[in-house]
């Protein structure tokens, strides 16, 4: 059983990983595995179902929130085709080693920090859809990474709607949450009865998750979203050194 105060802990940690979510669509379920391993102090296995559970229920009640923005037809369609990646990736991750995750998470922050700090998108959309065989690709990779290691990979999927489903940011920030909320659940059904989750930390997580969303929805569109990637950016990166020194020693922290 927990204590107040660290379920007060996990509710602010919730509310960071929600604004950071809503306010850029990219990066904020990064750091729900980080937090629940070196901050919530679970073993890397079970963060990355309870992970799930949390990002998927934050994602899903920024769909609601932002409901009228939201690219239903792109969004469902990316996730649909996802599942040939979430399901298996979910199936594959209970048989990897702890520092082995540990290493491929840190890998892959760090490689979304970079793509962060050096994107030039634009606003303005391509003027066609993309390939189909492309648009299933780029659904594939984001659907296996969420399962396999419990992550929302924004950072994919909103350039994937920006340029493959030719919507403008606006709308493709919304829409990533569905399919950030889509992949979760689906990936966290595949894994429900091999992982060990910890309902209290998911519900705290989501509590402050939802709240961090909802008052990050309203400064989404005033806000310099460009520099705020890159700020952001800067932080997630130092998340992915941390991450990638624990897990080859270096920085000396256990984990379980």
């Amino acid at each position: 059983m927990q204590s107040i105060q660290q379920i007060l802990s996990d509710v602010g940690y919730g509310a960071a990983i929600g604004g950071a979510l809503g306010l850029t669509g990219t990066g904020g379920s990064i750091l729900a595995v980080p937090a629940l391993v070196y901050l919530v102090g679970e073993d890397v296995h079970t963060a990355i179902g309870t992970s799930l559970a949390v990002v998927g229920g934050i994602a899903a009640e920024g769909v609601f929130g932002q409901r009228r923005t939201v690219q239903w037809t792109a969004g469902l369609l990316l996730g649909a085709c996802g599942i040939a990646g979430s399901i298996p990736g979910s199936l594959l991750s209970p048989y990897v080693s702890s520092t082995i995750l540990l290493l491929l998470f840190a890998a892959l922050t760090i490689t979304a920090s970079i793509s962060m700090l050096v994107s030039q998108a634009k606003d303005k959309p391509r003027e066609e859809r993309a390939p189909w065989w492309i648009i299933f690709l780029a659904a594939l990779a984001i659907g296996f990474l969420t399962g396999f290691l419990g992550v929302g990979v924004g950072f994919l999927i909103v350039p994937t709607m920006v340029f493959a489903f030719a919507v403008p940011m606006q709308v493709a920030i919304p829409t990533s949450l569905l399919v950030i909320a889509f992949n979760s659940f689906v990936s966290l059904g595949t894994r429900f009865a091999a992982s060990s989750i910890d309902w209290t930390v998911v519900a705290a997580f989501v509590s402050g998750g939802i709240v961090g969303n909802a008052v990050a929805a309203n400064f989404v569109h005033s806000w310099d979203q460009r520099r705020l990637k890159r700020i952001f950016a800067v932080f997630i990166l130092a998340v992915g050194l941390f991450t990638l020194g624990s897990a080859t020693g270096i920085i000396p922290i256990r984990f379980k």
